[in-house]
């Protein structure tokens, strides 16, 4: 149950929901000079990496030029699965974007986070050199970063801080406080660990037609039972 869209995302704040529509809708300027980044934070399974990859094809999309986001299916691939954006276009040829880059940090450990912070310079000089479709920006994943040391972390506040604006970065934690506190001021913070249970219902559905089966008030029961974490709401959902 991958989100094909904004309105597939539960947010834990109504008002960060807004503020996330209204950038993909290019109604704020992002990446800007104050903010070129994302830090997702909440518990495990509620969609901080999957969030990571749709913002960054919405984000593409968005600053496609007229011809292309009409020409081509817009998507992102999560692990194995390939999700679509634009699923009216699915006829045409996919396309994701150019310059996308996940870093599991619990692998690459604070002792390589010289060499991390190396590469993403070398992406960031080379990636975009030539014009593509899907190319206006790289996107930087770095998941999990609350398992680097201070002074790792302390590495990439600089990268972030020095980052030419085709560079958008998507941190993911479960402990935001422990996250670089200049890291967490360079980013738009969205906290992820569940909704209210009307909108998880909402999205849940969307996606599953026998729920119709159940009232609201027995679905709600299983959403609270999983705490916002998707895995486990789409397994009971699925054992129904």
């Amino acid at each position: 149950m991958l989100p094909a869209n904004i309105d597939d995302v539960v947010l834990t704040h109504s008002a960060e929901e807004r503020h996330i529509k209204r950038l993909v809708m290019g109604k704020l300027s992002f990446p800007n000079h104050a903010k070129s980044g994302l830090l997702l934070y909440g518990k495990y399974g509620t969609g901080k990496t999957t969030l990571a990859h749709l913002l960054a094809v919405l984000l593409e999309h968005l600053h496609a030029d007229d011809s292309d986001k009409t020409s081509y299916n817009w998507c992102y691939d999560y692990r194995s699965t390939r999700v679509s954006v634009t699923p009216e276009q699915s006829a045409m040829a996919d396309v994701t974007p150019a310059s996308f880059t996940l870093i599991n940090c619990g692998k690459h450990h604070s002792n390589s986070s010289t060499s991390v912070v190396q590469r993403i310079e070398d992406i960031s000089l080379n990636s975009l050199k030539y014009g593509c479709v899907a190319g206006s920006f790289n996107h930087f994943v770095l998941d999990e970063l609350d398992c680097w040391s201070a002074a790792a972390q302390a590495n990439l506040k600089g990268l972030i801080t020095d980052s030419p604006a085709w560079n958008i970065f998507y941190v993911t934690t479960n402990k935001r406080y422990d996250i670089d506190e200049g890291i967490i001021s360079r980013c738009i913070n969205v906290e992820l660990n569940g909704g209210e249970p009307e909108r998880h219902l909402r999205v849940l559905r969307q996606h599953y037609e026998h729920l119709a089966n159940y009232t609201d008030e027995q679905l709600t029961g299983v959403v609270t039972a999983s705490g916002g974490d998707w895995r486990e709401l789409e397994d009971a959902a699925c054992r129904l």
